[in-house]
């Protein structure tokens, strides 16, 4: 009977032991789903919609998120180069990926300041729409040349025609 209550003892010291040391389980986690790639190997490129680099031919740049209409996220950044001048020839630019099937991105540059608001003359109006680029959200880049823009241009502004655009950018550069 010693025995048995030598062997009791035991198994339950050793079950004390094991339940106070037990691991704890892991939490499950979903995480994305992965593409197996085919036998041998392969490339896969992840599109991150980034802008071009910044560049001296830049006039200004617009970067986009949750738009639609005229509700956007984003900012708006003057480039390196002055506003548009008379004789020059420029090229917008621009790509956007939807926030649901059939996204598009619609961009208006404006013309010349036309002076301040009554009580405001430091800020001049935004002037008229000059050129307009539509960018459809299926990742391809939208190209648009133009011969030349009044003296003064190069606001870009995001217009209520803009719909479902999760993330894009716009960029108005000086071209030869």
């Amino acid at each position: 009977m010693g025995v048995a209550v030598a062997a009791a003892l035991v198994a339950g010291a050793t079950s004390a032991c094991t339940d106070a040391d037990a691991p704890t389980p892991l939490p499950t986690v979903e995480g994305p789903s992965f593409t197996t790639l085919p036998e041998g190997g392969g490339t896969v490129t992840v599109d991150r919609l980034e802008p071009p680099a910044q560049s001296p031919a830049d006039v200004t740049r617009l970067l986009v998120s949750n738009a639609d209409g005229l509700f956007w996220s984003g900012t708006s950044e003057p480039g390196r180069a002055s506003p548009a001048q008379a004789g020059q020839r420029y090229r917008l630019k621009g790509r956007c990926l939807p926030a649901t099937t059939g996204g598009t991105l619609v961009v208006d540059v404006l013309g010349p300041g036309e002076g301040g608001a009554a009580g405001a003359p430091s800020r001049p109006m935004s002037g008229p729409r000059v050129a307009t680029l539509t960018v459809p959200c299926d990742g391809t880049e939208v190209r648009l040349d133009l011969r030349s823009l009044p003296a003064g241009s190069g606001e870009l502004m995001v217009t209520e025609a803009t719909s479902q655009v999760a993330t894009g950018w716009i960029v108005l550069t000086r071209s030869s």
